[in-house]
């Protein structure tokens, strides 16, 4: 599938809850709308198997938190189609550590965990109670059950773990991880004005100390940074236009919408009503038609509101 701007889709991320355990407050919960309905796991291995079939060849399972559903073993096992030669998944880790090996068993590949802070008391504040020391079982769980490349994602926050990302490089590096730096999204409120950090600068730091810079063409032209110590990622999704021509994922909601950019929910598509009228040919020309809305939200020739 190839979208009229030229972007190949080659990667579905499915939001399969709304809930979470934790609260933090940038959170942008996959820009999904509340929803009234939830995919059961044999919806989710049809759609695809679907999206397979149209050439995705890469499954990101997300929430809210994923780890919430108690089916959800059974929607990675529902998720490994042929075709698919990729299934990770993002989680806040919490509660890793009791499920991470059956993932495994059911055909996930990979992790990758949210960590803004190796302070517990920052770590808590930043969600609203949750617990460190559980995030951190479950990290050495997706070790032990080979859930790799593990990436940790840090989202920084100014005022707040910006003196921290030397330490984080070194934790994950030690680990044989892969931290991913990650820019505050906007939400239109004040947290993004008191806690927006510009990575500009850290980028310059990084390529100063690396050995050798990566750009990943397939995702979001975002660098690679390979340092004495370890490899970090640098995602920047704001007012950069590189980011939105180099994208190439579509998402699912929870409740089966097709959904073209995270930063819109003006242009979604129905996909789940056509999968459970058990109509094949409506649900693919649910996905063209999706394709066939996707746009950069930030273009080269305008400058495009940030509104979710």
């Amino acid at each position: 599938m190839i979208d009229r701007y030229g972007r190949y889709v080659n990667g579905l991320r499915i939001s399969v809850t709304e809930n979470c355990n934790f609260n933090c407050f940038y959170c942008h919960r996959e820009g999904c709308p509340e929803s009234s309905r939830e995919m059961s796991p044999d919806e989710i291995g049809s759609i695809v198997k679907i999206a397979s079939e149209l050439g995705v060849g890469k499954i990101k399972i997300t929430g809210g938190e994923p780890l919430l559903r108690d089916d959800i073993v059974d929607i990675v096992a529902a998720s490994a189609k042929p075709g698919i030669r990729e299934i990770s998944m993002t989680t806040n880790g919490a509660l890793l550590s009791e499920r991470a090996h059956e993932l495994a068993e059911a055909g996930l590949d990979r992790v990758n965990i949210s960590l803004d802070t190796l302070d517990a008391e920052k770590f808590a504040k930043i969600t609203q109670n949750g617990s460190l020391e559980e995030v951190l079982d479950g990290i050495n769980a997706a070790l032990e059950a080979r859930l790799v490349p593990i990436k940790l994602n840090m989202v920084l926050l100014k005022g707040i773990n910006e003196d921290e990302i030397d330490r984080m490089i070194d934790f994950a590096g030690e680990r044989g991880m892969i931290l991913q730096l990650i820019e505050l999204v906007d939400l239109n409120g004040e947290d993004f004005q008191e806690h927006h950090l510009a990575l500009e600068e850290i980028e310059r730091k990084l390529a100063a100390k690396a050995i050798a810079v990566r750009t990943r063409r397939l995702m979001q032209s975002r660098k690679r940074y390979l340092l004495p110590n370890g490899e970090v990622e640098v995602v920047r999704p704001m007012h950069n236009t590189r980011f939105c021509a180099h994208c190439h994922r579509l998402r699912l909601t929870p409740d089966g919408y097709l959904k073209p950019c995270l930063m819109r929910n003006d242009n979604l598509v129905d996909i789940l009503s056509w999968v459970r009228a058990g109509d094949v040919d409506g649900a693919k020309k649910s996905f063209v038609e999706a394709v066939g809305r996707r746009e950069p939200y930030f273009k080269r020739t305008e400058k495009c509101p940030h509104a979710l």
